[in-house]
């Protein structure tokens, strides 16, 4: 078995937790949420077309990754 070793410290990845369930209350660009740690992702909307340095990027389907 292979143990992990972060800056010169060995850890078992078999002792490692999860991240909680409880809401904790974060900010993110000056915009505050509440929500826990662990949580699934939001559903993809295809028709939202996200625009960065004047460019618009238009969400990929799945099929096209392969």
């Amino acid at each position: 078995m292979t143990r992990l070793q972060y800056r010169g410290i060995r850890y078992d990845k078999v002792q490692r937790q999860l991240p909680s369930v409880t809401p904790v209350d974060h900010a993110y660009r000056g915009l505050h949420f509440t929500r826990t740690l662990l949580h699934e992702a939001a559903a993809v909307d295809a028709d939202h077309v996200f625009h960065y340095r004047g460019h618009e990027y238009h969400h990929q389907a799945e099929a096209t990754k392969g």
